[in-house]
């Protein structure tokens, strides 16, 4: 991968889940390893083909064990999208506060399409 200023940090194994449904009901993703990140890393969503979001709310949950119960932290951070996107088209990034040793993505919302969550690094 040839990392360029302007292009996303994506690494291939590093997904939360690909061509994934936004439901109503809300939907966990994968489990990643984020160990001690100290605030350098975020959750981003983007358009697996075309997405028309009327609202697309992403949260995540956190476990200190990859199989272990995963839960909302207490001070849960919430992000709300609303709009059109184009395949590959960012919908959204949430930076990551210092948490637990795994999270899951959580999707919720009313959207048509599907969509890509990944981890992406934050430089500092």
């Amino acid at each position: 991968m040839t990392f360029e200023f302007g292009k996303e940090n994506r690494w291939h194994d590093q997904y939360f889940g690909t061509g994934l449904a936004v439901t109503t009901d809300g939907a966990d993703t994968d489990a990643l390893a984020v160990g001690q990140h100290l605030g350098a890393l975020a959750i981003t969503v983007c358009a697996n083909g075309a997405v028309d979001a009327t609202s697309l709310e992403l949260t995540f949950k956190e476990s200190d064990t990859e199989n272990g119960t995963f839960e909302a932290p207490a001070a849960a951070l919430k992000l709300t999208i609303a709009g059109t996107f184009a395949e590959g088209q960012t919908i959204g990034k949430m930076l990551l506060p210092d948490c637990k040793s795994f999270v899951k993505a959580n999707l919720k919302g009313t959207a048509t399409g599907k969509v890509d969550v990944f981890l992406s690094y934050i430089a500092r």
